[in-house]
């Protein structure tokens, strides 16, 4: 059959859908780890296909039908067939790309091997594809279902193909006609009301809504900085609604811009927006010219730093004009490298917290095959909210492979409260692409790229980040302490000034060497002040534990001022008056 007559053919019963043997095992409704998973195919299909922008529209909040339109350039009658003919999945026939690829504004093609038709099988049974065609001036509808298969028919079918040696399988069916073309309707659009129960079921769970949470008001987000209010400041998404992960997995995984102050109301900034390396990556995602809108919300990548739960103005951040050039060892085996890293130090006015983005950019190769990636780790003295946004994320041309993890790709070493404090994302420029699962949702372990990248990732953690966070820590943990302490020893003062009736206006700590027959704690001559020397014998056992010292140094400040009273009624008021509250 000619190419033109393969344009023309006409399906108009249904008829089966072959697969390739290597994607059958991932067609259940379990192929992707969430409904962002399964819609980012599109997404990415629309990327690639030189869309500038795609309109999602999720049927919330009710959830009975969902589009996806797109203004690509669609996918032809012919790409169309012979993915239905075997093309999904199959390696030798698949519409691959290299990182060299580039389409419309430059951007680098995604690549895929069809199995973008697949994904909405997790979230639907049966759907609609319009697609009009810019590039040869022709247009077609079609309709694809398929089975729910149960975890006991995959393993049937795939034990029938090993045994029969097949490459291909029967799956679904579809059935596809011509229609007119019309200019202006270019690109595809993609709707179904067949949507299983099981995701219909989850995403009318809004209880914990963010935009309710917050207002009251079970809608949807009027803003994209509204949802960015929302899920700032919860400790996980695990706790939000489902739609609220939808959303973030779906503006997370895209090759969007970050997000960036608007005029509305609700503005959001990250600091590492000012770092050169990373401004010029926000540069070069603005110039691919795409965006992504969900319900009418125009998505940003959803990565606010520093994040600590309340909100930090960076007005008051100051980023070094110049960053410190800072070396650690990568090991990997046998192999030991030099590494060269760019730090940048985040001073902060008014803030405890500290901040620090290490950038850089490695290229070796690996096997006889080049890898080039880079990257940053952005590190706070304080845990960033969401847990979502914790850990390291890994893209491939822009787009996210899986989610955050928080594991930090099995970091062997206990760390602490220090994978919640750190941030990190890696852009794979070459290489990788071997190590890629089916789903695009995680890799091959065992891949050589990807265990140098997670070598490079644990020597980077292990020679620097740690080790600046555990000194960092370790500094604000103190000064935390001794402001903590200074106010307690403020509040104790006005209790002193009040009870005396400002006789005595002045709480002294001395280390002194001193007798046992000396005070532990006296009244100045002046009659004044009191003074606790903690150098006196008895004050090891008197004061206790260093961390109860402060506090017991006040106790005994209060018994040495009550007891200069004349009777034991007074005394006894006093003493309670001057340690009421102490312990707060």
């Amino acid at each position: 059959m000619s190419e033109k007559q393969k344009e023309l053919e006409q399906v108009k019963t249904w008829d089966k859908i072959e697969l390739a043997a290597k994607v059958i095992g991932h067609i259940s409704q379990g192929m992707y780890r969430s409904p962002s998973g399964a819609i980012k195919e599109l997404v990415s299909n629309a990327y690639d296909g030189g869309a500038t922008l795609v309109k999602i529209h999720t049927g919330f909040p009710l959830f009975t039908e969902f589009t996806c339109e797109d203004n690509g350039d669609g996918i032809s009658h012919s790409e169309f067939i012979r993915l239905m003919r075997g093309g999904i999945g199959d390696s030798t026939k698949q519409s691959s790309a290299s990182h060299d690829d580039h389409g419309v504004n430059n951007r680098p093609i995604i690549g895929r091997l069809g199995v973008g038709m697949l994904s909405l099988a997790q979230i639907c049974s049966q759907f609609k594809i319009v697609s009009h065609h810019a590039k040869s001036g022709t247009a077609f509808q079609a309709e694809i279902k398929f089975p729910p298969y149960t975890r006991e028919e995959i393993d049937k079918i795939q034990a029938e193909m090993k045994e029969t040696g097949k490459a291909f399988v029967k799956s679904g069916e579809f059935k596809i006609e011509t229609i007119d073309y019309v200019k202006e309707q270019k690109g595809v659009k993609v709707t179904t009301t067949y949507l299983r129960e099981t995701f219909r079921k989850t995403m009318t769970k809004l209880g914990n809504l963010g935009y309710r949470q917050l207002h009251g008001v079970q809608q949807s987000y009027p803003s994209f900085d509204d949802f960015i209010d929302a899920v700032t400041t919860v400790s996980s998404l695990y706790y939000a609604a489902p739609y609220d992960q939808l959303l973030y997995g779906l503006a997370l995984a895209s090759p969007l811009p970050y997000i960036e102050p608007s005029k509305g109301p609700k503005s959001f900034d990250s600091v590492i927006l000012q770092i050169p390396e990373i401004e010029k990556i926000q540069k070069t995602l603005k110039s691919y010219d795409f965006a992504v809108e969900v319900d009418n919300i125009s998505l940003r990548r959803p990565l606010v730093l520093p994040s600590n739960g309340k909100g930090i103005d960076t007005a008051h951040c100051i980023v070094p004009s110049k960053a410190e050039v800072l070396e650690f060892e990568l090991e990997d085996d046998e192999l030991k490298q030099p590494v060269k890293v760019r730090r940048y130090e985040i001073k902060v006015r008014d803030v405890l917290d500290k901040y620090q983005l290490f950038y850089f950019d490695y290229s070796d190769r690996v096997n006889g095959r080049e890898l080039h990636f880079s990257g940053y780790v952005f590190l706070q003295t304080s845990r960033l909210f969401p847990k979502d946004c914790q850990g390291v994320l890994v893209r491939i041309r822009h787009v996210a492979i899986g989610e955050y993890d928080v594991n930090m790709m099995t970091y062997p070493l206990a760390e602490g409260p220090r994978y919640a404090m750190t941030s990190a994302e890696f852009f794979v420029h070459k290489g990788l692409d071997d190590a890629l699962k089916v789903d695009r949702d995680g890799f091959n372990s065992l891949d050589p790229h990807y265990l140098r990248l997670q070598a490079f990732l644990h020597s980077i953690l292990h020679g620097l980040i740690f080790k600046s966070a555990w000194t960092e820590e370790k500094g604000r943990n103190k000064q935390i302490r001794a402001e903590k302490a200074a106010a307690k020893e403020a509040r104790f003062v006005t209790r002193l000034k009040s009870v005396t009736e400002r006789s005595i206006t002045k709480f002294n700590v001395v280390k002194e060497k001193a007798k046992p027959t000396d005070d532990l704690a006296h009244l100045d001559k002046d009659g004044r002040s009191i003074t606790i020397n903690t150098g006196h014998p008895s004050a090891k056992n008197l004061l206790g534990k260093k961390k109860y010292r402060e506090l017991m140094t006040q106790v005994l400040a209060a018994f040495e001022i009550a007891n200069q009273k004349s009777t034991a009624k007074e005394r006894k008021a006093t003493f309670y008056k001057l340690i009421e509250n102490m312990s707060q």
